[in-house]
């Protein structure tokens, strides 16, 4: 069950690192599927309110790992495995895997994804991000990208590692068959902070570490689709602190400071189109973030670039992200800008289950 609704608000929500001005701001759309309550429907701002009350009172409990295991990758008919995307690689986690399409010819549409883990787990084939390889049976290839973690270095390490890796795939697109022109960067939890932070630094060379490679490549991306990502490091929920300040090295909690860190603190005018999907369950990241991200993109750059769609869940209705009514609409914002003319010829209904493997290597 899906029903849309198109906001026009005034910039009433507040944000780190400005006042909220209130000013009449590009519409929001917001896309609700589930079982929305009428008060949600009625009154956003409203059940903004009541969530942070909920969050507060419910038990400080960090979200347990959706799945544990990889994705098998055999599964898959052509595979590049372990490429190393910087010329002076510090870490094993500096490489990325390039998964091709079933579909199509090339060069091939690009995603390029960026894993979950609270920056301090994960890698490119964790299982418990293995619902975004259904995209390559959509026509796309998706490029997976692994980064250092927090205990490897302190950020801004994870954004210099993700534009290293846009940077090398510009610059080797034709090696690999690949469209590199138009890039959309996705992720999930903390990958979606790095896609977003990917979006608010476009064209900002303050942001570059130009010697880890390929320098005279652009480092920008042309879309980005966040899933659950935090958009502001230095206001996340008690739980999830020790997160942040191991990803910045300090309290990061109302830290000046951290705001380099938060995407919603960095959104400049050439933000390119996005979007933020928010399981209202997730107790990490409250989806309070998505939606303040989503009024200040479009504040910033005076378009509706921004489209908020909420998965309403909770205790009971747990599905949360990892379902075909979230991944649908996902890969129709991919089609819109990677496809934008005469749309993408290699969607279908076949999405099939993707195979893992435990930590033994059972299936």
């Amino acid at each position: 069950m899906t029903r849309r609704i198109v906001l026009s608000v005034l910039l009433a929500l507040p944000f780190a690192g400005g006042l909220a001005e209130a000013r009449q701001i590009p519409p929001v759309s917001l896309e609700i599927s589930g079982e929305a309550t009428p008060e949600l429907l009625a009154d956003f701002r409203q059940a903004l309110r009541r969530m942070e009350d909920r969050l507060e009172k419910s038990e400080n409990q960090v979200e347990a790992d959706r799945v544990t295991g990889q994705v098998d990758l055999g599964q898959f008919w052509r595979v590049e495995q372990d490429i190393d995307y910087t010329v002076n690689r510090t870490s094993p986690r500096q490489r990325l895997n390039i998964i091709y399409p079933f579909e199509g010819e090339p060069p091939y549409r690009t995603i390029v994804y960026f894993h979950d883990g609270d920056w301090q787990s994960g890698n490119r084939t964790a299982a418990a991000d293995a619902v975004a390889y259904q995209a390559i049976y959509q026509g796309y290839a998706l490029v997976n990208v692994g980064y250092r973690l927090a205990d490897e270095a302190l950020w801004p390490g994870q954004l210099h590692d993700a534009k290293a890796a846009i940077r090398f795939l510009r610059a080797n697109g034709e090696q690999y068959q690949l469209d590199t022109e138009h890039l959309v960067a996705w992720g999930r939890g903390s990958g979606g902070h790095i896609a977003q932070m990917l979006g608010a630094t476009n064209n900002n060379p303050a942001a570059e570490d130009p010697g880890m490679g390929y320098a005279e490549a652009s480092s920008a991306v042309q879309g980005v689709v966040s899933w659950n990502g935090a958009s502001d490091i230095t206001n996340l929920p008690e739980q999830t602190r020790d997160a942040a300040d191991a990803l910045t090295g300090y309290l990061a909690y109302m830290s000046e400071l951290a705001l380099e860190a938060s995407p919603v603190a960095q959104v400049s005018e050439d933000f390119p189109p996005i979007l933020l999907v928010h399981d209202t369950g997730n107790r990490a990241v409250p989806f309070e973030q998505s939606a303040r991200m989503a009024i200040r993109v479009n504040a910033a750059t005076g378009e509706p670039r921004a489209t908020l769609r909420l998965v309403v869940s909770g205790e009971q209705t747990a599905q949360g992200l990892d379902h075909p009514d979230v991944m649908f609409p996902s890969l129709d914002f991919v089609d819109a800008l990677l496809y934008p003319l005469d749309g993408n010829p290699h969607r279908s209904s076949f999405f099939p289950g993707i195979q893992t493997v435990d930590d033994t290597g059972q299936q």
